[in-house]
């Protein structure tokens, strides 16, 4: 019950611990990952809104300044807090500077090895498209009516949105900024609205049960 990605980013981490992964090593690797994401969905992101044109996400507008500047403020008093206690310096001194090194001595040392840095990006955007392309199926199932291109730009703009939502696997503002998004793109709401449903049945949904099971298991035997 985290919002999204938190709970994953944990459970990795935690199972490669379990493995005989020094702790350090398993949250550094879990950070990696989680980088390595981030850095491919927002190409991805940039190559499809260019692919579409800007013409093509007429309805869809990125913050505007001043709702940039009170987020950015924000972090910076957050920021100033933490630095103003004790317990947060030491917070910061004891655990988040030595993974924030840890991090980029692994980033260094990946960047001698051009295959391990293939299958991390690589890994990251196969991930990332099946997803879009679930997006791409599941409208054409309702009937179609826009682009692939379109429909997959439409994905990254909100799942990147949903990614600040606070509730669980995104639940509500991943489905609200999908079907802003479809409708925004030209997309009719008649289609858009139970393509979006089936897409996170398929998505999100079905897989709470196997994924149950399979963290069962992995309790039972001492693997998490």
């Amino acid at each position: 019950m985290t919002p999204a990605k938190v709970g994953g980013l944990a459970l990795g981490a935690r199972f490669m611990e379990r493995q005989g992964v020094h702790p350090a090593v398993a949250v550094t690797g879990a950070g990696i990952n989680a980088v390595a994401g981030a850095v491919m969905h927002a190409a991805l992101l940039a190559f499809f809104v260019v692919a579409v044109g800007i013409g093509g996400l007429n309805g869809v507008h990125p913050p505007s300044a001043r709702t940039v500047s009170l987020v950015g403020l924000g972090i910076l008093a957050a920021a100033a807090l933490v630095a103003a206690v004790p317990a947060g310096r030491r917070l910061v001194y004891r655990h988040v500077v030595p993974s924030v090194k840890r991090a980029v001595g692994g980033m260094w040392e990946l960047a001698g090895h051009p295959g391990k840095l293939a299958l991390l990006f690589g890994g990251s955007a196969l991930v990332t498209l099946c997803y879009a392309f679930g997006l791409v199926a599941c409208v054409e199932a309702f009937g179609g009516g826009l682009t692939v291109p379109a429909i997959i730009a439409t994905y990254l703009v909100g799942a990147a949105i949903a990614q600040a939502a606070p509730t669980p696997g995104g639940i509500g503002a991943v489905e609200a900024a999908l079907i802003a998004g479809l409708t925004a793109a030209g997309l009719d709401k008649e289609t858009a609205v139970p393509a979006v449903f089936l897409f996170r049945l398929a998505t999100f949904w079905l897989p709470i049960l196997p994924g149950w099971l399979a963290f069962t298991w992995l309790q039972r035997s001492d693997r998490i």
